[in-house]
């Protein structure tokens, strides 16, 4: 027996006996498994799931991944009449509420082409306040901002417009624009007249003036406190406006004959646009009051009028795209010079007449009077109104 359990157990094909597993141990292996499985496909459900949330995110809502956001550090309009410095960034937009500290009445504004509208803020980061407001647009060719946030539809689409601190510029907020209309296709040839030959007009020739409908002359405002020439109502150092006035916007007819101003430059193949039109009492003086702060009065009043005594708050000025220097000797500028006449309005303060009208050449800055008085100051060789009425404008002090 010794004999043939020692060979037994050398066996090396000997197979050993199996256990036996019982049903229950059985069951419970295979449950075991199947737990195992499912903990397994659900943790790739989960995966999968946040991958395509992300993705998602990035993708959808208000943000604009590829945005270029434009910042100018302005001191430039006819309030500012330093060169601007623009700095361009890539940056990611969402327009609503953030961690900023400013605060709005909303997050989206939806305007017809030429239409205007605004966002007020309601708070401001700590240590910013009103005159620390800088406003810029992610693409000047669909919407435009001026220095006051008010927001002007120029072209059909949508962009964005940033509201951020000059204190802090790391504090911003951001508003999505829906522009409803026509898309502009002039806005991609606000200058290429300027650098082709052949895409050029002569140069020593003007374009004949377009025909249209004399421009009325505006309504007059009653009560006490305006000083008119004829139909003409008078605003300059001399003469004020008082603070109490205050139309909220445009006046109509001047907004309905820029239109047409901008519809005429665009058939000759310019994008004319308002940065700047109605200015209330108190936002005039606040303009003033920081920029006496920062240049003194005496420079201040060359280029910046004092409250009550702005063209803005009559609501029959407005001043077009590039409020500063650099706007001289472009192409809208000149068009502007030779053709705003034709729509009623007036280049109210033009080259060399610093001392007649108080301020410094604005080639942006254009005035609502009507067909009879544009067509009598283009006529004497584009005057000044007080030239044309002799009157001074200076201010008492």
């Amino acid at each position: 027996m010794g004999s043939n359990y020692n060979n037994y157990n050398n066996d090396p094909n000997r197979q050993r006996p199996r256990k036996r597993v019982s049903k229950k141990t059985l069951r419970r292996r295979q449950l075991g498994a199947l737990c195992v499985i499912a903990f397994l496909v659900l943790l790739l459900i989960i995966l999968m799931a946040k991958a395509c949330s992300k993705d998602s995110s990035d993708k959808g809502g208000d943000t604009k991944p590829t945005d270029v956001t434009t910042t100018t550090t302005a001191t430039t309009t006819a309030q500012f009449a330093t060169e601007a410095t623009t700095t361009t960034t890539t940056t990611t937009k969402t327009a609503g509420a953030n961690d900023s500290g400013f605060k709005l009445d909303k997050y989206s504004v939806f305007l017809e082409v030429g239409g205007q509208g605004i966002c007020y803020v309601q708070q401001y980061p700590e240590g910013s306040s009103e005159p620390d407001e800088v406003w810029t647009s992610s693409d000047p060719k669909i919407a435009t901002v001026d220095m006051y946030g008010h927001i002007t539809g120029v072209s059909g689409g949508e962009c964005y417009v940033t509201l951020s601190s000059k204190k802090d510029p790391s504090k911003e907020v951001t508003i999505k624009v829906t522009v409803a209309g026509p898309v502009n296709t002039a806005n991609n040839n606000n200058t290429a007249n300027s650098d082709d030959p052949a895409k050029k007009d002569d140069k020593n020739e003007t374009p004949e003036p377009q025909q249209l409908a004399e421009a009325p002359a505006p309504s007059k405002i009653n009560g006490d406190g305006y000083h008119y020439e004829g139909d003409v109502l008078i605003v300059n150092k001399t003469y004020t406006i008082p603070a109490s006035y205050y139309p909220g916007g445009l006046d109509p007819t001047c907004y309905t004959w820029f239109t047409k101003l901008q519809q005429g430059a665009a058939k000759d193949g310019l994008n004319i646009y308002c940065s700047s039109g109605f200015r209330s009492y108190a936002e005039q003086e606040a303009i003033y009051n920081s920029n006496v702060a920062k240049d003194g009065k005496e420079k201040t009043d060359t280029y910046s009028a004092r409250p009550g005594n702005s063209e803005h708050q009559t609501g029959l000025a407005i001043d077009v795209n590039i409020i500063s220097d650099a706007f001289i000797g472009t192409p809208e500028a000149k068009w502007i010079e030779d053709h705003c006449w034709e729509y009623g309005f007036i280049l109210r303060y033009p080259k060399g007449k610093q001392d007649i009208t108080g301020y410094k050449y604005e080639p942006w800055h254009i005035r609502y009077v009507g067909s009879d008085m544009s067509k009598k100051i283009h006529d004497r060789g584009g005057i000044t109104l007080e030239e044309y009425f002799g009157l001074t404008s200076k201010y008492p002090d």
